[in-house]
């Protein structure tokens, strides 16, 4: 592997219950869905607000009130996020991960399902700018389907002048190593913090080269057996 690819919510960010909240107030508030346990795992996370917002409250929404629907979403989940300072934290153990190989000079970039505004407000809050440049970066700006399609990974790794097959994807969601398999991505690994869905990754083999938990001993574990420095 030359270069890795991290999503970001639920992967560097251990933030998925204040989406999961701030997706059940939007979806509770403007629809009479219910919010099944295997549709959070299948249908909100890695997916786009566009598909959430059709799937969860109507399919024929227009790109308009997609748009509005989709920032009142994320500014609610965004005052979640500042409710509450002392959960503003990167993953257990990944600081000390990005700070090798940034030493290292491993190309590395972030390709997430959220819109700009979030990412603006993660460079931000978190100061990554020490480890990315966010112009690698890859955000659902509207212009490729969303996960399960192969494409944000494959604008990721071109972002890096790397092949996918000689690229490490990180993910949380069912559709997000779905759609790095989907890419052909070579090395695929999957955080799971909580051990809940990793019998769902297991059964499907979405994650060929591990399930972590967090971040530590990540290099002994994963990046040491894998990497070719």
């Amino acid at each position: 592997m030359k270069g890795i690819i991290f999503d970001f919510n639920g992967t560097m960010f251990l933030d998925s219950p204040l989406h999961e909240q701030a997706w059940l107030h939007m979806i509770t508030k403007y629809s009479k869905a219910t919010l099944e346990p295997t549709e959070i795992v299948k249908q909100i996370h890695g997916q786009t607000n566009a598909a959430i917002l059709k799937h969860f409250i109507s399919p024929e929404l227009t790109d308009t009130q997609i748009a509005k629907l989709a920032g009142e979403k994320e500014s609610y989940y965004r005052q979640l996020v500042k409710a509450d300072p002392t959960q503003i934290q990167l993953t257990a153990g990944l600081a000390e991960v990005l700070d090798t190989l940034v030493i290292e000079q491993i190309p590395l970039t972030i390709a997430s399902a959220a819109p700009q505004a979030n990412m603006d407000f993660y460079f931000e809050i978190f100061d990554l700018a020490r480890w990315f440049d966010q112009r690698n970066v890859v955000v659902d700006d509207g212009t490729f389907p969303g996960k399960p399609a192969p494409d944000i990974f494959l604008k990721a790794a071109a972002k890096l002048n790397l092949d996918p097959t000689d690229c490490m994807v990180i993910e949380d969601s069912y559709s997000g190593l779905q759609a790095a398999r989907n890419a052909a991505i070579g090395s695929i690994v999957a955080i799971d913090p909580t051990g809940h869905n990793t019998p769902l990754f297991e059964a499907e083999n979405l994650a060929p080269n591990g399930i972590i938990k967090d971040f530590t001993h990540f290099e002994q574990n994963i990046l040491d057996p894998l990497f070719v420095h």
